[in-house]
């Protein structure tokens, strides 16, 4: 089985990316690093199984882990759209990470069809935003962030208007590039959060991410990981937002809100390295084995022509 892991060569030495080559190296797994950049998006109505990635022309995998972080643009979305048009899995798929990667459309789609799910209010900053109008809808403190930022950074807490009025001039005036949004802060969960991890969009592990330093709990911003058994109706939950989601393998953030009650922090799609490797690699050959194959294929065949 035939896998290629879609990253710059040149940025290989994130933590996550060693440890996934690591065990590929250890168990001879047949992974390829692939530059999304340089695949050559075409749609062909005769595809005949080959792929042209710069000036080399490769066989279709079976499977591609979409691992290139930094470079999300329209290219790379389409090689992913283009790979999954002929029958590739795809972890994460194109939709999946633009689920994801947007807080407030992964807010906006629970809201839309899982009512049992909360989450924290949510405003997206716009030029017509002010300091009174979120006063108007929030109590203080707020949390700010930025839209499609990651390991905390662009998050804030906000505890007054004055202090809202000085960020959203700011952000004004830098012309940042990315969007802002304004969420109700869930006290309780001041410094911590739950993280339960998927495999195939079912529960693989959970645990808790703490920080007595901070109000934001990531590892990036020295929090500490504690193991934890969730109770199912959070399990259940948090499998019904990656189905809603299309997330294969990634996680599920929750807050710990007052008298047992979680809400929705945010999705992620392979957000590090948190499930057994080994068993990731059984699930995708699983998995592949239990797609259908693919309408080239069949047509290739139906030719008498081999792929």
């Amino acid at each position: 089985m035939k896998g290629w892991l879609l990253r710059n060569p040149g940025k290989m030495n994130d933590p996550s990316i060693v440890k996934i080559m690591k065990v590929v190296d250890e168990n001879k797994i047949d992974l390829t690093v692939v530059d999304p950049l340089k695949i050559h998006v075409i749609c062909d109505h005769e595809f005949d199984g080959r792929i042209y990635v710069g000036d080399e022309v490769m066989d279709v995998p079976d499977y591609v882990i979409a691992a290139f972080f930094t470079e999300k643009n329209y290219h790379t979305a389409a090689v992913l759209r283009m790979l999954e048009s002929v029958g590739v899995l795809c972890i994460n798929s194109y939709d999946c990470i633009k689920n994801v990667d947007d807080k407030l459309l992964t807010f906006q789609k629970v809201a839309e069809s899982i009512d049992e799910i909360y989450f924290p209010k949510t405003l997206l900053v716009t030029e017509q935003t002010d300091a009174a109008f979120v006063s108007r809808v929030f109590e203080y403190p707020v949390v700010m962030k930025v839209m499609h930022g990651s390991k905390g950074k662009g998050v804030v807490l906000v505890n007054t208007e004055k202090e809202m009025d000085n960020l959203l001039n700011m952000t004004t005036a830098s012309e940042m590039g990315d969007e802002i949004i304004i969420q109700e802060c869930i006290k309780a969960s001041t410094g911590r959060d739950l993280r339960v991890v998927l495999c195939n969009g079912k529960y693989d592990n959970a645990f808790v991410r703490e920080n007595k330093e901070s109000f934001r709990s990531n590892l990036a911003k020295g929090g500490k990981i504690v193991k934890y058994t969730p109770p199912t109706a959070v399990l259940e939950a948090a499998e019904k937002v990656a189905e809603l989601l299309k997330i294969n393998m990634g996680s599920v953030d929750f807050l710990f809100g007052e008298n047992d009650t979680f809400y929705l922090c945010e999705a992620n799609a392979m957000p590090g390295i948190a499930f057994d490797l080994h068993e990731m690699f059984k699930n995708l050959v699983k998995q592949v084995e239990n797609m259908p194959k693919p309408l080239w294929k069949k047509r290739l065949e139906k030719e008498g022509k081999s792929c």
